[in-house]
C-alpha cells in the first residue's frame, strides 16, 4: 500500500495529485510526441494517410477548418469512464465535439490513441497545457481525408 503522501512531503503529494487529476502525464506524453516529430522533421504525406486509423482520420476530418484540439478530463463524475481523458475538437468558435462516451470506453480510448498517432506523425503540435492544433502538415493531410472513405464515427462525439 502506498503511503498517503507517496513518500514525499504533503506539499509534494498535493501537487502530484493535482497534475494527475488533470491527466497531465498523458498530456505531457502527447506534447513530447509532437515535439519529437517537429524535431526530426520527417513528414511524408504520401505515406501518412495510409497509416492512419479510422479514428485518426475522423479527428482530421472534423478539425480541418479550425484545427484546434484540447485534451480534457472530467474529474468530478461518479462514473469512472466519464473521467477518462477525451479529445475535444473545436469545429467552429466555441463549438466542440467531445470524443468520449461513458458507455463506450474502448472507443473513447481509441480516439485518445488516434490523437497520439497524429502527434507522433507530426500532424499536431502542442501549444500549452492541454491545447494542441493541426500543424501545417496536418492541415495538408486533413484536406485529403474524405468522409466517403472512412467509417462515420461522428455519431460517437458529443457536441
Amino acid at each position: 500500500m502506498l503511503a498517503p503522501n507517496f513518500g514525499g512531503n504533503e506539499q509534494d503529494a498535493t501537487a502530484l495529485l493535482k497534475v494527475m487529476n488533470e491527466g497531465y502525464p498523458v498530456v505531457s506524453a502527447l506534447a513530447m510526441l509532437s515535439a519529437k516529430a517537429i524535431a526530426t522533421g520527417e513528414f511524408k504525406a504520401n505515406e501518412t494517410l495510409d497509416k492512419l486509423t479510422p479514428e485518426a482520420k475522423m479527428l482530421l476530418l472534423v478539425s480541418r477548418v479550425r484545427g484546434t484540439f484540447e485534451v480534457r478530463a472530467t474529474k468530478d463524475s461518479f462514473d469512472s469512464t466519464e473521467r477518462f481523458l477525451a479529445v475535444c475538437v473545436e469545429t467552429e468558435p466555441g463549438v466542440y465535439l467531445v470524443f468520449r462516451r461513458k458507455d463506450q470506453p474502448r472507443q473513447t480510448v481509441r480516439f485518445v490513441e488516434a490523437f497520439a498517432q497524429l502527434c507522433r506523425l507530426g500532424l499536431v503540435i502542442h501549444h500549452q497545457q492541454k491545447e494542441f492544433s493541426l500543424s501545417t502538415f496536418g492541415y495538408e493531410i486533413a484536406e485529403g481525408v474524405s468522409a466517403d472513405e472512412i467509417e462515420d464515427l461522428t455519431d460517437f462525439a458529443v457536441a
